[in-house]
């Protein structure tokens, strides 16, 4: 099959596409993507259990980490700001 030739027969044209066939398309799709989103859920919720356990073992680092973001984060807005 070329690139140009329809894959379905007939012209390109989206009414050749069978209803049916677009049907179980779509539903494939939404199952696909369900599945990769609670995948990625799955994923969000350990790294949030981790990150709190990490936290709360070590709270001053934390607050160290934070101060320290804050700071680059502000410097570098400060950099930005001036640039306009």
């Amino acid at each position: 099959m070329t690139p140009n030739q329809p894959q379905y027969g007939g012209t390109n044209d989206i009414r050749d596409f069978p209803q049916q066939e677009a049907e179980e398309t779509l539903e494939s799709a939404k199952r696909q993507l369900n599945e990769v989103l609670d995948g990625i859920s799955e994923r969000a919720r350990e790294y949030g259990k981790y990150a709190d356990e990490t936290v709360q073992q070590n709270p001053w680092t934390a607050v160290g980490v934070g101060f320290g973001v804050g700071i680059v984060m502000g410097a570098l807005l400060m950099l930005a700001a001036r640039r306009d």
